[in-house]
Formats: structure tokens, sequence, C-alpha cells
């Protein structure tokens, strides 16, 4: 497995939180599919080799050759029988809005072809992904194409953005009537904004914000007291905590905990790297 992230030009910086790329072969058992966590960013995803597909009611529908993953409210799993290459952009949570031709309530909780969610865009950065052979020169082609589509088009001020990088940096544990005084904002309005904008409400963005930083923790130590979590993430009992996790990812902070020690020791006997494709380590400036 191949994965690594490289940071956006400084134009792009405000919208994308960085360009990754992937290459994997799906048929070693140790890694057979791609598990996604809840989460509040957008991913512009540009395979080649074998395609992903998701079980909808049971059964396997498959990914076109470029997708978009909105944000999530719940887990999604990506399946793959055999060796991909992919190169990806993800986005901060309010900067997929300024390129997408569709309201971000159509973005929330879907997979969409990229040209269903770009319109004509779609095309042009297929062709700058499909000119170049190593990810290197794909990622390249693609920042490039996105710097030619953030100069062609609008670039409206982004109200949500400063108020939920106050809600990222303070990790989500923020009351809602606290960023409504610090940004003068009625609370109508402010949900308004960040359905438009983000797709989900503040209420709704927080907690994501908030329980993957708890889910963070766990991946960087296994062993983490879990009540201390739970007091960091602003609760007064682990029992809500622990409730609220469950809804969220679909299983209890216990369970996570468990996972994540024994694919530590999978990977170590394996003397391979442990690898998660989301990671909430990078702030927005």
């Amino acid at each position: 497995m191949m994965y690594r992230e490289v940071a956006p030009h400084p134009k792009l910086r405000k919208h994308i939180k960085c360009f990754w790329m992937l290459d994997h072969d799906y048929g070693d058992s140790i890694h057979d599919h791609e598990h996604l966590w809840a989460d509040a960013h957008t991913d512009l995803v540009f395979t080649s080799g074998q395609r992903y597909s998701r079980k909808v009611r049971g059964r396997a529908v498959a990914l076109p050759a470029s997708f978009v993953v909105g944000p999530f409210q719940n887990e999604l799993q990506l399946f793959c029988e055999g060796r991909v290459t992919l190169v990806a952009a993800r986005f901060w949570p309010w900067g997929f809005r300024l390129f997408s031709k569709v309201p971000m309530r159509n973005v929330k909780n879907a997979v969409r072809s990229t040209r269903s969610a770009l319109g004509q865009a779609a095309d042009a950065l297929e062709r700058a992904v499909a000119a170049a052979q190593e990810p290197d020169a794909k990622l390249a082609q693609l920042e490039q194409a996105f710097l030619r589509l953030l100069a062609s088009v609008p670039t409206p001020k982004l109200l949500s953005r400063p108020i939920a990088i106050e809600a990222i940096k303070a990790h989500g544990v923020t009351r809602i009537s606290d960023l409504q005084q610090n940004h003068r904002i009625q609370a109508r309005r402010l949900e308004r904004i960040f359905l438009e904008e983000i797709g989900v409400t503040p209420k709704v963005f927080c907690r994501i914000v908030r329980f993957n930083h708890a889910k963070s923790m766990i991946e960087r130590n296994a062993d983490v007291d879990l009540r201390q979590l739970a007091y960091e993430c602003g609760y007064a009992d682990q029992s809500h905590f622990t409730r609220n996790f469950r809804e969220l990812f679909g299983r209890t902070p216990a369970d996570f905990k468990s996972l994540m020690k024994e694919a530590a020791k999978l990977f170590r006997d394996q003397k391979r790297d442990v690898v998660f494709l989301q990671d909430d380590a990078a702030q927005p400036g």
C-alpha cells in the first residue's frame, strides 16, 4: 500500500485541505475494503485500475471512475476486488460549495459522479488527471486544473468558513449559542448558512468534528482513558459520550479501541504501516 498527502497551492488552501493519493491491491485479505467514518469534508476521487463499489440494499453498485464523496453523518464502506490507483482532493467542509453545481444538501450523505456534482468542469478535471501516468504527476495536473477553475468561477465570501474554523479549532466542543454570539448571527440564519454551504446544521457539524477528534485520539493511543476522553469532549459522564459515539460511528468507543488494537497488532505482525484515509491533524488557516 502507498498513501500520501500533499499540501495544496496557497491559492487553493482556503478551499482544499489536501490532495492525496493511494495505490493498493485489495486482493490482500488484510485490507480488502475502505471503511470511511462520519466526516464533514468532501472528497473528489479519480481512480484507475479496478473500480470501487458500495452496497446499496444488499447489492453491490459499481462507482464511476471519478466520484464525489460528500459529508457523511454515518459510516461508509467502499469495496474493491483488485488493484486501484487513485488521486483525490479533500475539501474543507465549506470548500466544495464554491465549485459544486448542486446544493450541498444533495451532496450530503451521497456518493455522486463527478459530472453530476461539478457539471462541465468535471471534463477538464478528468482530462487533466488522464494526461499524466504517475500519481505524483496526476496530482500536479489536478492542482493546476483547480487553479484554472478557481480563476474562472465567482468567489463569494463563504460566511460559514470563520464559524466552522472556530468550531474545528475547539475540536467541536463549543456551544452553538457561543458561535452565534461570537459572530453576531441569529440562530436561524446560522443554520441556513451551514445547510447551504456545508450541507449540515451547525449542531451536526460540531458533533461530527467532536467525535472525529475523539476517534483520532483513540487511533493514536488505543490505551486512552475513555472517561478522560469523554470529559475532554465536553461530557460529564461516559455513558452519554458512548451513546453519541455509537450513533455516529456504529460502535462504542470501547469497541473502537479493541478494533484499533487488533489492527495495530495485525499490521505490526505483517510489518506494514496502518493507514487511515481520514485525518483531522491539519488545521485550517
